[in-house]
């Protein structure tokens, strides 16, 4: 029998639903942030720039299993642009890199809210989440501004611990927080690679969720269109 239930963050619990519309916010306050210290860079540039250090930042979390932090993202972005890391700058481009999802705040994936609830009076709950661009601290507020945050035991954000997922170190880690053993824990998220198969590397279950896809991951214990189909399987 279960007694712990892990969750990912991003397309599981909440999701953007404009995330066009958020990266070209993102790319204003960060030009913005760049024009009032004298540094003129193109909407162009920085776009380049954010892409680039997001392709860095996703090898990282899926081959080294290492995450870099939002810190980071904005030193290799500063980097990519050319532009020497300050302090007061950095701080500037940090805050308007990194708190832009607070304006533009993600949303409840279909059924989370019940799904959460229901399973919190039976199991110990925990996030572990690959953090990218937003680091712990913002995605915290936004679950507590979502009256969600007394549902889990522990958050474990991957900018607060290095590792990224699959990385098997942050799913112990998290494990150990619940004081629960590997096979008595089931993790649910909608990455086939960082959620699936980095969940059973340490001998969890691991429940995918893809509302479109017609096929599913061999190595998964099972397969999810909508979180409410969880209260079902457990």
């Amino acid at each position: 029998m279960f007694k712990a239930v892990t969750f990912d963050f991003w397309d599981t619990l909440f999701r953007i639903p404009q995330p066009e519309l958020l990266l070209e916010r993102r790319i204003d306050r960060f030009q913005e942030a760049l024009r009032r210290e004298g540094h003129e860079r193109s909407r162009e540039a920085i776009r380049a720039a954010f892409q680039s250090c997001w392709r860095r930042a996703r090898y990282a979390q899926q081959v080294e299993g290492r995450e870099i932090t939002p810190r980071g993202h904005v030193h290799l972005i500063m980097e990519r642009l050319g532009v020497v890391p300050t302090g007061f700058l950095f701080g500037r481009l940090y805050q308007a890199y990194t708190r832009v999802l607070l304006d533009m705040p993600p949303v409840f994936n279909a059924g989370a809210s019940e799904v959460l609830e229901k399973l919190s009076r039976r199991y110990r709950l925990a996030v572990i989440c690959n953090t990218g661009a937003t680091p712990g601290l913002v995605l915290r507020k936004i679950m507590a501004d979502n009256h969600i945050y007394a549902c889990f035991r522990t958050l474990v954000f991957s900018d607060e611990t290095a590792w990224a997922k699959p990385n098997p170190q942050i799913f112990l880690y998290t494990l150990s927080r619940l004081s629960v053993q590997p096979e008595k824990a089931v993790h649910i998220g909608d990455n086939s690679f960082t959620d699936v198969i980095g969940a059973k590397r340490v001998g969890m279950r691991a429940v995918w969720l893809s509302p479109e896809a017609e096929w599913t991951v061999p190595e998964c214990d099972g397969h999810i269109r909508h979180l409410t189909e969880l209260l079902e399987i457990l």
